[in-house]
């Protein structure tokens, strides 16, 4: 319904002036992100018919942005390979490749590897990421990726936990969209921008659509000896006009989120056998130091999604950063946080959280915090 203005009195005469109809301003969502456009488009069951406009687009982001040069060549060339374009995807492909010695994420050096054996470029990529291969090592269909020896003294490290998978879907929001793979393509997203982008060492307690028990993805996080624990969820609420984003962090406290306790089942009750013994744990593992560290660690990610997500999209509620004493914060031995990226059982936050936009911000978003704040501690 448009906005009705009252009428007013002339200044010379008095005469009433008619009243006027304005028409409510359209909402503008910003220009898809050429790096999501191509995603999406090679995710479709069917070859996409603007493959050589996202080509013209990537290969605009790859000239204006070296960190995404990499990425932006190689979607280049899978969208080549769908039309058949061999000769112009190998050009792609070599472009692609990072200088030899170059160490670079090993999902996505294992993504080029495969894009250049495609070409017959199978030598020339072994030899570019000959490191990346020797660091990553082998990984078993479903099993969480690893952080090699050789590499953890040298690096930043953060474990990412995409929450639920497999049996457990998570929330489910209104039109039927998993949580489960929601937390999962935003934590690889998350994997490539810090890898990629910021050079962090990243390991993942899943890379696949796979239940991981609580247990075995904190026990994943401490054998890689990392220096942060980040797990990936959407809220949900029984109130479906609830929406927001929200943290939770790693605290020696009582206090725990109470209203999440049914959905997650990962909080550690501290009389509990299932729990463990969880005054030793928090003696162990001297929680008052990294729980400083969680909290801001999560004062960062989230005014640095707030910003970025403010940006593009309508009211976006800040819910806050809140300590809580979930199973897989307190039982992984480094500052820890819990990410809510929105509520999925909100139909207009489950429709974002549906958007490859949405997905590549947020995860943007953290990975420039933890960046910030690991240089910045």
């Amino acid at each position: 319904m448009g906005l009705v203005l009252a009428a007013f009195v002339a200044s010379c005469g008095g005469a009433s002036a008619p009243a006027v109809t304005v028409a409510p301003s359209p909402v503008v969502e910003a220009p898809e992100d050429p790096v999501a456009a191509a995603r999406t488009a090679l995710a479709s069951p069917t070859p996409p018919s603007n493959a050589e406009d996202l080509v013209q687009r990537l290969s605009l982001v790859a000239a204006s942005d070296a960190a995404r040069k990499p990425i932006a060549m190689r979607l280049a060339a899978e969208l080549l390979l769908t039309r058949r374009d061999t000769a112009r995807a190998h050009d792609f492909v070599l472009a692609a490749l990072p200088p030899a010695g170059t160490v670079v994420g090993c999902d996505e050096a294992r993504a080029q590897g495969a894009l250049a054996a495609r070409v017959g470029e199978q030598a020339r990529s072994t030899a570019a990421l000959r490191d990346s291969f020797a660091r990553c090592g082998p990984v078993t269909p479903g099993a969480p990726t690893a952080m090699a020896p050789s590499v953890i003294g040298r690096h930043r490290r953060v474990v990412i936990d995409a929450g639920h998978g497999g049996s457990d879907p998570g929330a489910i929001g209104p039109t039927g969209l998993r949580e489960a793979d929601v937390t999962l393509d935003v934590a690889r997203r998350l994997a490539e921008q810090l890898s990629t982008r910021y050079g962090v060492q990243v390991a993942m307690t899943r890379d696949q659509n796979v239940f991981v028990p609580l247990e075995q993805r904190a026990a994943h996080a401490n054998g890689t000896t990392a220096d942060l624990f980040v797990s990936i969820h959407c809220n949900a609420a029984n109130n479906r006009e609830a929406r927001g984003i929200a943290i939770f962090a790693l605290e020696d406290s009582a206090r725990v989120a109470a209203r999440l306790t049914a959905r997650e089942g990962e909080l550690v009750d501290g009389d509990a056998p299932s729990g463990g013994d969880v005054s030793r744990i928090l003696a162990d593992l001297g929680l008052s130091r990294n729980g400083r560290d969680s909290l801001g660690f999560a004062q960062t990610i989230q005014q640095a999604m707030l910003t970025d997500a403010r940006l593009f999209f309508p009211r976006v509620d800040d819910m806050g950063v809140h300590p809580a004493r979930f199973h897989v914060l307190v039982t992984t031995r480094m500052p820890a946080v819990l990410v809510e990226l929105s509520f999925i059982s909100n139909l207009v936050e489950e429709q974002r959280l549906r958007s490859d936009q949405y997905r590549e911000l947020l995860a943007s978003a953290i990975a420039r915090a933890v960046d910030q704040r690991t240089h910045g501690s």
